[in-house]
């Protein structure tokens, strides 16, 4: 299975696991792991540094080794993440986004342009095909920003808190590897925000690209029954590819359970890793949904959204519409091609990005002396309505509302 845990990765998994124990020696932290499954399974991690316990914690998935390697840099992302500088954080009047074209559709500023006399701390980022600078703020993309911010920060983050997430932050083991990993990221969860949208709150009934059945002796096949056998189910695999050159899917089980229903995403220019990504996510999330967190995660968020009809189809994420309502097509993913260097990787879609009208903004937030990077991405613009899986009460902002196609329909 080395092609697809490679991919994407300047290291191989036994240098990547050698690097990752590196690092949290050098900081001190013991990871504590835990196993959910038998082959395809999720790993979570604990880490704790002298006496304090549980002070980050990650996830991973996939076959055993790389689920335990991927976890143990997911907590890492984690810990760093939550231990930021503030020292690259600046703040600015509102009207720097009202007044710049690169935010004209990035309808959630709004809520920041609506409050002129305000500051608001910001990150600078670097438009990798441009190669200039630009701000955004470091509330939508730190969700506990808000909860403390700068004393100088004087924005009211109310309703912004609603639509933050830290999707475009990502780690690797170089800068390009972090960065790939976050852009893609990026795309797929705009790519989930559409999805969502155009089945479940507008109810548009879009046709349904479904994924051919891979053959079981080639490695995505073999995954395929592997992560079936696992979950005890049939798992549909959908292609919600935008207008990007990554392909995004999503899949999910046909087994009944109880709502919310759980479903993988995972994006990549290669399609069969982004396929990958999206079954083994799946298995994850199956497997935590078994753990008394995430159930209490989900009915929470069930409650959350029980008043906002549209909002809930979105979290419940009902087959019955999907399945047989919805025209489908088959779908099949082209054969593996030899993966591009890194770099390549992140130019032909910061160049994608353009042609779009879109840039691909990105931040380092921390580089260890041995070359482990952590950066945020952003691209302006795109959707962040996936949140509402989280049981946040959200509308779609602009590049979602150009889907309502009943306008007397109110958003």
């Amino acid at each position: 299975m080395d092609n697809f845990t490679r991919a994407e990765r300047e290291l191989t998994l036994a240098q990547a696991e050698k690097r990752i124990h590196a690092e949290l020696k050098n900081l001190g932290l013991r990871p504590e792991p835990r196993i959910l499954g038998q082959q395809i399974v999720a790993v979570h991690v604990s880490a704790s540094v002298g006496n304090q316990q549980g002070i980050a914690r990650g996830a991973g998935k996939g076959y055993l080794h790389h689920a335990q390697v991927g976890a143990l840099y997911e907590t890492l992302e984690h810990y760093l993440s939550d231990h930021f500088s503030s020292c690259d954080i600046h703040c600015i009047a509102p009207h720097y986004f009202s007044d710049s074209p690169l935010f004209i559709d990035d309808s959630v500023l709004s809520t920041l342009i609506d409050q002129p006399d305000a500051l608001t701390a910001c990150r600078t980022y670097t438009d990798i095909f441009k190669k200039t600078l630009f701000s955004y703020p470091v509330a939508l993309c730190t969700p506990d920003y808000s909860h403390q911010p700068l004393e100088q920060d004087t924005t009211n983050y109310g309703v912004l808190q609603r639509y933050t997430s830290n999707s475009g932050t990502a780690i690797g083991a170089s800068y390009d590897e972090a960065v790939l990993h976050a852009a893609n990221e990026c795309i797929e969860r705009d790519a989930v925000s559409l999805f969502l949208l155009e089945h479940f709150y507008y109810e548009n009934r879009p046709v349904l690209r479904r994924v051919a059945r891979v053959a079981d002796h080639e490695e995505l096949g073999q995954l395929w029954s592997d992560a079936e056998a696992e979950i005890g189910a049939e798992i549909i695999l959908i292609d919600i590819s935008t207008e990007f050159l990554p392909r995004p899917f999503l899949a999910f089980t046909t087994k009944p359970g109880p709502h919310p229903r759980v479903f993988g995403s995972g994006s990549s220019i290669s399609a069969r890793h982004g396929a990958w990504r999206a079954l083994t996510e799946l298995v994850q999330l199956h497997h935590g949904a078994s753990e008394p967190e995430l159930q209490h995660y989900l009915s929470n968020a069930q409650r959350h959204l029980s008043k906002f009809p549209r909002l809930l189809r979105c979290l419940q994420f009902d087959l019955y519409p999907l399945l047989t309502l919805c025209e489908q097509f088959t779908v099949e993913l082209p054969e593996t091609i030899n993966e591009r260097p890194l770099a390549e990787q992140i130019n032909l879609l910061a160049e994608d990005l353009h042609q779009h009208g879109r840039a691909l903004g990105v931040t380092q937030l921390h580089q260890t002396p041995l070359g482990t990077t952590l950066v945020n991405v952003v691209i302006p613009g795109l959707e962040r309505f996936f949140v509402v899986s989280s049981g946040n009460v959200v509308i779609p902002q602009a590049r979602g509302r150009r889907l309502q196609r009943n306008q007397g329909v109110p958003a």
